[in-house]
């Protein structure tokens, strides 16, 4: 909590402060404040974590955005700030995005208290995977051919003025309201500010009150893919796959990550797809973006880039088996996955992409891989992990960080800019938000932020799913068509459980 004569002390010498309370939480859940204190309000987002390992337990924070004080959204060329109402503040045309984004988190100059948790205001939101020709000189030998577009924005950001940080570690909940400062505040304009974002936070205490937890139940079988509409059949992927080695054997690329996407018309309320997949695939990056246009619903593995002072962190997944249906047959996946020549190979690949990556905006000499090839388990998968780390130069941004690994060589391939290329060219349609990132750049220049993978993006009463497999000179199509099924059923078990109506109910 910060009181009024520190509120006064630190409008000294900053114009963002954080005015904030603490309470008990432990009849609570992230799920049940969303629902009740946003209505699933327009740009509200959910951001919660589980963490991996032999049991998959919740992350310590889950994030709440409430009242969204601006949105940037991005078209490849045009830079428009909107207002929540969806009405324009300002627009930017041939701007430097990156830029434009430093410009406007820089003018803050936050307060921030060491008893804040590491995330408690800035931007939140995703960049769509087109956002590369933003950042990298695509076809740069083919003048005048770009990427598909996709018809979504490259990227939407939010400003939440009001974020709630539930702590799982001890069941508390922080509710933080950043003020915003001009300068030129007279001492009761300050004591006005304070008191007007107290009366806020106690409003919210008083509406929180003591909602119950639900139980969500488990489905039976997962939905199958082959009951859904895809933009691509299953012979149609592996002739891609046969072209995919093509160009491979013509010494193009060295892998090309391909994708299959699938799509249903549904009535189904999107928050509760949400909470069907955060039971039936617990990740360390789990979120729901409430967009007008747009929801994203997605449980992701994968860090893209985190960015927590002058260290960067990335940690590439690449490798696959299912889980086992006990630790013995986990076991035996286990030893699998480590022995397999061809998968060790494809995630060395990548962990130097990774490197390469990192040490485009990190200090000489300073990148090094801190873990390599461990195995991380989820729900219904697990993965070859490892992970890459560095000290980020003094003279780039965090926008550097994210633009220099983007996107990840997981779900592109290697080399980079030639992969893209062949996937634009193998691929039937845009990927939009598929194989971005989403995730948060809070006011200090941190940012912390996942692949969009294991995502669900419902547009129109559509919801749509889309997911992929690196490509290399020995893949077998079948074996590869395979795994894009494998990597989707957790998806489709979430379809399951929303579909089953479980006697306790996932309401609306």
């Amino acid at each position: 909590m910060i009181t009024l004569d520190e509120f006064k002390k630190h409008s000294q010498n900053h114009n963002l402060i954080p005015v904030y309370d603490r309470i008990i939480a432990d009849t609570l859940t992230p799920v049940s404040l969303y629902q009740n204190l946003t209505a699933e309000d327009d740009y509200s987002f959910l951001l919660e974590s589980a963490t991996t390992g032999k049991k998959l337990n919740v992350g310590r924070y889950s994030f709440i955005g409430l009242e969204p004080e601006k949105v940037i959204k991005f078209n490849g060329k045009r830079i428009i700030l909107i207002d929540k109402n969806d009405e324009p503040i300002n627009q930017v045309e041939d701007s430097d995005f990156n830029l434009y984004i430093e410009e406007f988190l820089g003018q803050f100059d936050p307060y921030v208290p060491d008893d804040l948790p590491p995330f408690s205001g800035g931007l939140v939101g995703y960049f769509g995977y087109e956002m590369i020709s933003s950042w990298e000189d695509i076809y740069h030998d083919q003048p005048g051919k770009s990427l598909q577009k996709s018809d979504l924005p490259h990227s939407v950001l939010v400003l939440a003025r009001t974020v709630l940080a539930y702590d799982h570690l001890d069941n508390t909940l922080k509710i933080i309201y950043n003020v915003s400062l001009n300068g030129d505040e007279t001492e009761k304009d300050k004591e006005r500010l304070y008191h007007q974002a107290r009366d806020k936070i106690d409003g919210l205490i008083d509406q929180i009150g003591n909602a119950p937890q639900e139980i969500i139940e488990s489905g039976s079988d997962s939905l199958s893919p082959e009951e859904m509409t895809s933009n691509t059949t299953g012979e149609e992927f592996e002739k891609m796959v046969e072209q995919a080695r093509e160009h491979i054997f013509a010494g193009e690329a060295f892998q090309i990550v391909l994708s299959q996407r699938f799509s249903l018309t549904t009535d189904i309320p999107p928050f509760r797809v949400y909470r069907a997949l955060r039971v039936s695939n617990p990740s360390p990056y789990m979120f729901f973006l409430n967009f007008p246009d747009l929801k994203l619903i997605g449980s992701s593995p994968e860090v893209l880039v985190r960015v927590e002072g002058e260290r960067i962190i990335t940690r590439p997944l690449a490798g696959t088996r299912p889980r086992g249906g006990d630790g013995q047959e986990d076991k035996e996946y286990r030893e699998s996955l480590l022995k397999d020549e061809k998968e060790r190979a494809e995630h060395t690949m990548l962990v130097d992409l990774g490197r390469n990556d990192i040490a485009r905006v990190s200090r000489h000499g300073s990148v090094e891989v801190t873990e390599l090839m461990e195995i991380e388990l989820y729900s219904r998968v697990m993965h070859l992990a490892s992970q890459v780390e560095g000290i980020k130069r003094d003279d780039v941004s965090f926008m550097d960080v994210l633009s220099a690994v983007f996107p990840a060589g997981t779900v592109s391939g290697a080399p980079k800019i030639r992969a893209i290329e062949l996937i634009d060219q193998l691929e039937k349609e845009p990927r939009g938000p598929y194989a971005g990132t989403v995730g948060y750049l809070d006011f200090s220049g941190n940012l912390d932020t996942c692949i969009t993978i294991r995502t669900l993006f419902m547009k129109n009463g559509e919801l749509t799913a889309q997911v992929g497999a690196g490509m290399v000179a020995d893949s077998v199509p079948a074996r590869e068509h395979q795994e894009i099924l494998d990597k989707a059923e957790a998806l489709f078990e979430a379809l399951q459980i929303v579909e089953e109506e479980p006697p306790h109910g996932l309401g609306n």
